[in-house]
């Protein structure tokens, strides 16, 4: 790189500094403190440890299809208490928050049918997992709820090999890997942390041999 060039980008960026300062001059915003801070509840917070801790159901088996474990959960819109007596509208897998779990053996596939109750389009995505393309989520892959009327997929135009269904769809993962906790979420383009914080989250235990063999205590064995 010349040093004309290192010149140039370093004007650049003082100019796009400076019209960021103006910008917010004019507006009246300020940039964010660089250390953040914590929000405050605008409702009364219960005292610490006397909310019990929310332990997601496990999730039954609902058949086997082609060699694979076969599960279904439903997306839908629910109200519930996450503080006492503060009603909160929730997006949740199967009407939990947090979804439910699932369990599985290393090696043995698992097939996970999704129905969209929901007013918005969605991708799970199976965080961690080793999964082939066609099941791993993709944020433009959605599935539209009934009725919708959008755009045929509401970022086709990011990426037109997106492979759009409506109101149902199945994700199939080999689970090909060692024992670990994996957890799933919407992965909606544009829209992931807000689905997330709305509810649509849960976990899936992949077990095997080798974890079993170990001289740990069963943590979970009061939930299994």
């Amino acid at each position: 790189m010349t040093r004309r060039r290192v010149l140039g980008f370093g004007a650049a960026l003082g100019l796009a500094a400076a019209g960021a300062t103006e910008a917010a001059a004019v507006t009246g915003r300020r940039r964010p403190d660089g250390t953040g801070r914590q929000l405050a509840s605008a409702v009364p917070l219960p005292a610490p440890y006397t909310v019990p801790l929310p332990l997601p159901p496990v999730l039954a088996q609902a058949g086997v299809a082609v060699g694979a474990d076969r599960y279904e959960i439903t997306q839908r819109r629910v109200t519930a208490e996450i503080l006492p007596g503060v009603p909160t509208t929730l997006w949740t897998y199967n009407g939990t928050y947090p979804g439910p779990t699932i369990e599985s053996r290393r090696g043995r596939p698992v097939t996970v049918l999704h129905r969209n109750e929901l007013p918005v389009p969605t991708a799970v995505h199976l965080h961690g997992g080793r999964t082939p393309a066609g099941s791993d989520g993709y944020p433009t892959d959605l599935v539209l709820p009934d009725g919708w009327t959008g755009p045929e997929g509401a970022h086709a135009t990011h990426d037109p090999r997106a492979v759009t269904s409506r109101v149902t769809r199945a994700y199939t993962y080999p689970l090909d890997q060692r024992a670990t906790l994996l957890w799933y979420h919407d992965h909606r383009m544009d829209y992931t942390a807000p689905a997330i914080w709305r509810g649509l989250t849960g976990m899936h235990l992949v077990r095997d041999d080798v974890e079993d063999a170990l001289d740990i205590p069963a943590a979970t064995a009061n939930w299994r």
